[in-house]
């Protein structure tokens, strides 16, 4: 395969890898190496024990080979986390593709969570950056769903992309914040479900209702350690189409719902002014 230096070619090359239409290696033992064992091994290594733990040389010699081997597959460690972030986008054995609800905002709920509980199964996939859009089958796969379940809404199709990206960036920041309370239980060993309420207790013990007015209603209401609050928000594994068992807290389903909520607004908006042009024409 010739390099190719322009703009354009190391995506290229990267989609070559991802789909699988790269050439073969023409040395190596092909029989017992494979582009899918190695990514395989890989993406055992970081959910075991973190992307600090991931190089080459460790991947190498989980599979018993030579490091050496393996760069006739891959050709360092950035494409391998590419392409292990796409193979931690494949479905569980227990995830159905084809059980996404039938209405839009059920499907977009039921996406939206499964990017979370991705997250969960695989946490180093957000300390990976971002170099791109993702070009993978199976992240392609997800896309393609979505775009799917928004199809008769009346948005375009660049609407369509819109709502697609804001529910991602909602799963990739909910799940980046729902990890890092994890980790800082280690720290400050507070577990999270108990944040709430001591949060309370210690702003309560600072907060004049003179100084920060606007706080001190919150907290005389019992907002961190009182009942939930009235109105749909709840634990999204209440939800119609949600994952089986998944637990959101309220603050993850707040945000998703409200979301969700002006994507509906946007749709009714465009069903209007649609309604508005037909019955314009002659």
């Amino acid at each position: 395969m010739s390099a190719d230096h322009s703009p354009a070619g190391e995506p290229a090359r990267m989609l070559e890898l991802l789909w699988g239409t790269a050439s073969p290696p023409s040395r190596g033992p092909k029989p017992a190496l494979s582009l899918a064992k190695i990514v395989d091994a890989a993406v055992q290594i970081a959910d075991a024990e973190g992307l600090a733990a991931l190089s080459m040389r460790r991947v190498a010699e989980e599979l018993g080979f030579t490091t050496m081997s393996l760069y006739r597959y891959v050709s360092g460690k950035e494409d391998l986390l590419e392409l292990m972030q796409d193979a931690a986008a494949a479905p569980p054995p227990d995830v159905d593709l084809d059980s996404m609800p039938d209405d839009w905002r059920g499907a977009a709920r039921w996406w939206a969570t499964h990017n979370i509980e991705m997250f969960r199964r695989h946490p180093w996939f957000m300390d990976i950056p971002l170099s791109g859009p993702p070009m993978g089958p199976n992240q392609v796969r997800w896309m393609d769903r979505l775009l799917g379940a928004l199809a008769g809404t009346g948005l375009s199709p660049g609407e369509k992309m819109g709502v697609l990206t804001l529910l991602s960036t909602w799963a990739l920041s909910a799940g980046r914040l729902e990890l890092s309370i994890m980790e800082g239980a280690s720290r400050t060993g507070v577990e999270p479900d108990d944040w709430d309420p001591l949060y309370g207790q210690l702003l309560s013990k600072v907060v004049e209702a003179e100084e920060f007015p606007a706080l001190a209603e919150i907290l005389t209401a019992g907002i961190f350690s009182g009942p939930e609050p009235d109105g749909d928000e709840g634990n999204t594994a209440d939800q119609p189409g949600d994952p089986e068992g998944a637990e959101f807290s309220d603050d993850l389903t707040f945000g998703l719902e409200v979301i969700l909520d002006g994507v509906e607004a946007l749709i009714a908006r465009r069903m209007t002014t649609s309604g508005r042009d037909s019955a314009s024409k002659p």
